[in-house]
């Protein structure tokens, strides 16, 4: 594999200063120590605080342009303005302040992983990264980039993504989700590639957020709640080691323990096969005695075919643990986690599609700036959507002669972009079977306008053509200020206050995906 040069630790690395431990990464995996500078560095590792020491060293590694500059602990939250700016004029990226360390395949990192962790802060981070060494659960890249860096996680991993083909797996750990079109756009690139793309958040964003819900689900995108899931999802991924697999195996020593392992298969929607046809992954249930012939012999056996394997530890003590990773088994604690990680795995389609973002649509938007219903049905006349029969009327004499044109009976409705609730404001007029009933309609519905709004700027009463069967679904048009346009689909009329809660999808999107969305709203189809 060629080194990346526009992604930091790819190159060569170096240590510049005299202060150990402002990188918690690698305490536990030393790598380099604190040095002078040597050559021309693709990467550096800012072994020094914040002070007339450490912005010395900054200013001579920004002076020098080394690309990447690595800062640790002990700079407080941003970088002095001064020398952020003066970064910026060179053309010198500066990745923190407070990342925890950066692993890749040519520093630190396994080669034959194929995960790839991106964070933006590091105590999470570091703590995923100890557990993994410690269950021998190898990460091909580990990015802790600092909460005010002017490198990002999806930069970083969108630069893996385009050179890198041996990862399988990507991870974000971050506070919240604050960019989620880009999150949503990666993970579309990814999905496209058949990679996975997972996300563990720190902290919930306003509580349970609906429109966040359905764009992960949307886009594919597991959203973890602990960090043991990103482990156990990278061992499920590294037991693969980039082969394809749709169904597993079931292996364990005793009817029991396969009868406990087909359960929880059939619990996460695995399919099983009595033989591996090199299309499966080996599960086998672990369980002391380690060091059974058996088990050596299944082992043996494995390694030989080259088949993925892996192992759940249904007794999970740590004794166990420590000699699963002695003998270099790939092992998730616990059954039914270990379902859970290859349903994580095995799911991946490659090439299944992801409506990614597509760019501004340029096309000149027919509706007015302060819609009404009448603009928004303008708009949606122009892609070809079937609307009611109806006519904007400025007078009594126009709505008298739209009426018999559409013909009896008709409703009438008040259009303000200031008056949003017709029905609490009692602006609308249904069934109306004469010109007697529209001329008493008319002046009332404009009365209770102005009483609703004296304000309000009113544009004409609409007449349309009164519909009496179907259903009434709506559709609701926002942009979300994480994941910009959203569309929400469902049932409306008087049961929108009893099932308020719609299919949300972020635009844009297929009429083969808005086809496959809908029978999910609540009470679809209507009976």
């Amino acid at each position: 594999m060629e080194k990346i040069q526009n992604l930091p630790g790819s190159g060569e690395v170096v240590f510049y200063g005299k202060t150990a431990g402002l990188f918690p990464l690698f305490e536990f995996h030393p790598l380099l120590f604190p040095g002078e500078m040597i050559g021309e560095p693709q990467t550096v590792f800012l072994a020094e605080r914040s002070g007339p020491a450490g912005r010395k060293l900054l200013n001579e590694c920004i002076e020098r342009k080394v690309p990447f500059i690595i800062i640790g602990k002990g700079w407080g939250q941003r970088i002095p303005t001064d020398l952020a700016a003066k970064a910026a004029r060179y053309g010198v990226r500066l990745v923190g302040p407070d990342s925890e360390g950066v692993f890749t395949p040519f520093f630190g990192g396994h080669p034959d992983g194929n995960t790839a962790l991106m964070s933006e802060g590091g105590a999470v981070l570091s703590h995923v990264a100890a557990e993994a060494r410690r269950r021998a659960v190898p990460f091909r890249y580990a990015f802790s980039l600092g909460e005010n860096s002017d490198y990002s996680p999806f930069e970083a991993a969108k630069t893996i993504l385009e050179v890198d083909d041996e990862v399988d797996f990507f991870v974000f750990i971050v506070d919240l989700i604050k960019k989620g079109r880009e999150l949503l756009d990666f993970a579309a690139a990814a999905s496209r590639l058949g990679k996975k793309t997972a996300i563990l958040q720190v902290m919930s964003y306003r509580g349970r957020d609906r429109v966040e819900d359905a764009a992960l689900k949307q886009y594919g995108i597991t959203s973890f709640s602990e960090p043991f899931q990103v482990i156990d999802g990278a061992a499920a991924f590294y037991s693969l080691r980039g082969k394809k697999a749709d169904s597993v195996v079931l292996s364990g020593g005793t009817a029991e323990m396969k009868r406990m392992l087909a359960r929880e298969a059939e619990i996460s929607g695995l399919r099983t096969a009595e033989q591996d046809d090199g299309s499966c992954i080996v599960v086998h249930a672990l369980s002391a005695p380690l060091e059974s012939s058996y088990f050596d012999r299944k082992i043996r056996s494995v390694t030989k075919k080259g088949h993925p394997f892996i192992a759940a530890l249904a007794g999970g003590a740590n004794d166990m643990e420590r000699r699963a990773a002695s003998k270099g088994i790939t092992f998730i604690p616990g059954i039914r986690r270990c379902m859970e990680a290859l349903e994580l795995a095995l799911q991946r389609k490659h090439g299944e599609e992801k409506e990614g973002f597509i760019g501004p649509y340029s096309a000149p938007c027919p509706i007015h700036p302060r819609p009404t219903e009448y603009d928004v049905k303008i708009l949606l006349g122009s892609f070809g959507i079937p609307i009611a029969k109806e006519r904007l009327c400025r007078s009594l004499s126009e709505a008298s002669e739209a009426a018999e044109s559409i013909g009896f009976p008709v409703a009438l409705k008040v259009m303000s972009p200031s008056i949003r609730h017709k029905d609490e404001a009692r602006v609308v007029a249904l069934n109306l079977q004469d010109r007697e009933e529209l001329r008493n309609a008319y002046g009332r519905t404009l009365e209770k306008a102005r009483l609703a709004n004296p304000k309000a700027r009113i544009r004409g009463v609409l007449v349309q053509e009164m519909i009496r069967s179907g259903t009434e679904w709506r559709l609701q048009f926002r942009r979300d200020e994480r994941f910009g346009p959203v569309v929400e689909m469902g049932i409306s009329g008087v049961y929108t206050e009893i099932l308020p809660e719609g299919v949300i999808r972020v635009a844009p999107f297929s009429r083969k995906a808005l086809s496959g969305s809908l029978p999910s709203a609540k009470r679809w189809p209507w009976r």
